[in-house]
């Protein structure tokens, strides 16, 4: 049973939870731990940190403390490249062992915390992160929980795990950069340094640049050949409007045994276009590349590197938060 008593009569009794404190030194954190034993010379501190009256005794049948509650699903609720903290204050917060996509079971994670006392939080599905990121964090509200509660979440943790990284893959790329007008010289390329940037954020072997009339019949011919040499990623810029004489989108659906999309809700960034040929990947990139410094480019180019099945329905999910 629990019980409020002052902080006075709780002298050799354990502590329910554990205690946080902020201090005017700037110290944030655990004062006191879950267990700790209360001596004569932790009154002032604890009263110091706002504790006159303190929670003892234990839990009854059918209850379960913060700690457990979150303990008994935490590594549940990861998959692949993610580390546990330790339990603090009743919470977990989860980072990142590699370099790669964030990705959530966004069903699972809404199902969780409808379940009541739970609350798990996290970052954006399918941003890229690095060793060590935080990615979420999760807790229960109240400093204990009822039993069918922590039944519940283990049993919609059965269909897997909510949150998982998937480490960047080294690619084989080769680029076609296409457009009149460059291949004869009549202006300077200003794709090339924009790939260059791109590309060095990943583990990539870049197979070579290839400059192109605009040339349908060539398109498809050079992509051949980079599919020859083993691909995973063949990147075509230029010609990806919807002019008349814009013809790299109708190579690429040539070249793709499965067209996906061309143009998608984002802005800067509407041409994005995206095929597979068996397990390469063929991406137009969009001309806003070339002088923004973000595009829908820079949100899907991570999720090929690391090896995500890319689906039409993907794409369109980007139209809430798509006006970057």
């Amino acid at each position: 049973m629990i019980k409020k008593i002052r902080v006075e009569d709780a002298i050799g009794l354990p502590l329910l939870h554990d205690f946080t404190a902020i201090m005017t030194d700037g110290f944030k954190g655990v004062k006191f731990k879950r267990d700790h034993i209360v001596r004569e010379e932790d009154i002032d501190e604890l009263k110091n940190i706002g504790k006159d009256h303190i929670y003892v005794g234990e839990l009854e049948k059918g209850q379960v403390h913060e700690v457990d509650a979150i303990d008994e699903i935490s590594s549940l609720l990861v998959g692949e490249n993610i580390n546990i903290s330790d339990i603090s204050e009743g919470k977990i917060t989860l980072t990142s062992k590699v370099r790669g996509v964030f990705v959530i079971n966004r069903k699972l994670l809404r199902a969780i915390n409808e379940i009541g006392d739970y609350t798990i939080s996290s970052k954006r599905s399918y941003i890229s992160v690095n060793p060590d990121d935080k990615l979420a964090g999760g807790r229960i509200v109240p400093l204990w929980t009822e039993r069918w509660q922590v039944e519940k979440a283990k049993e919609i943790l059965k269909e897997g795990p909510v949150f998982e990284v998937k480490e960047f893959k080294k690619l084989k790329v080769g680029c076609i950069i296409t457009g009149d007008e460059v291949y004869y010289g009549r202006i300077k390329d200003a794709f090339k340094p924009v790939l260059e940037e791109k590309l060095s954020n990943f583990p990539s072997e870049l197979l070579a640049y290839t400059f192109l009339p605009d040339d349908e019949e060539k398109l498809v011919e050079t992509y051949k050949t980079y599919k020859k040499m083993g691909a995973d990623l063949v990147i075509f810029t230029g010609g990806m409007s919807v002019d008349p004489d814009d013809i790299t989108p109708s190579a690429i659906r040539r070249a793709g045994s499965e067209f996906i999309i061309q143009g998608i809700p984002m802005q800067p960034g509407n041409m994005l276009t995206l095929a597979r040929d068996g397990k390469t990947y063929l991406m137009g990139v969009p001309g806003a590349s070339i002088h923004c410094k973000i595009t829908s480019f820079d949100y899907f180019l991570p999720r090929v590197f690391a090896g995500l099945d890319l689906k039409k329905e993907d794409f369109l999910e980007m139209a809430e938060g798509g006006l970057l």
